[in-house]
């Protein structure tokens, strides 16, 4: 007799990994757009308002360009619109951050030709390079 066989079937894998997809393809956009969407999905069913919404993050933004400029040469690490961005202005939740002082790109050496290029040729050498054309 033919025993039928348990787990599951093609059409529930098709759609569990479709789900699992869509969920992948949120993560990625919610990366790139630099926010997070499952956040936003979560306070939109919760009717709780987004920890960062437009209103409050242009306020903040608004907020941290009031204050007064910060000694010269200090950057802090701050979030504004939702965004971290490295600033002069001091910000309410901002952290100091040490800039590291770099040189900057440096010009690749050009090569000093050989002397023997620069020598002229000897008969032999004429005599060579005329039999190999």
């Amino acid at each position: 007799m033919l025993s039928k066989q348990r787990g599951l079937g093609l059409i529930q894998v098709a759609i569990i990994m479709a789900s699992l997809a869509a969920i992948a393809m949120a993560f990625l956009m919610s990366a790139r757009h630099e926010r997070n969407f499952f956040t936003e999905g979560l306070s939109k069913l919760t009717g709780k308002p987004a920890p960062a919404s437009a209103a409050a993050a242009s306020s903040a933004s608004a907020s941290a360009v009031a204050v007064p400029a910060a000694p010269a040469g200090v950057l802090r690490k701050c979030v504004i619109d939702g965004k971290t961005v490295l600033s002069d202005v001091a910000c309410p939740d901002g952290k100091v951050v040490k800039a590291i002082d770099t040189r900057g790109i440096e010009a690749p050496k050009v090569a000093k030709p050989d002397p023997a290029d620069a020598a002229p040729q000897s008969a032999t050498d004429k005599m060579i390079e005329k039999a190999t054309r």
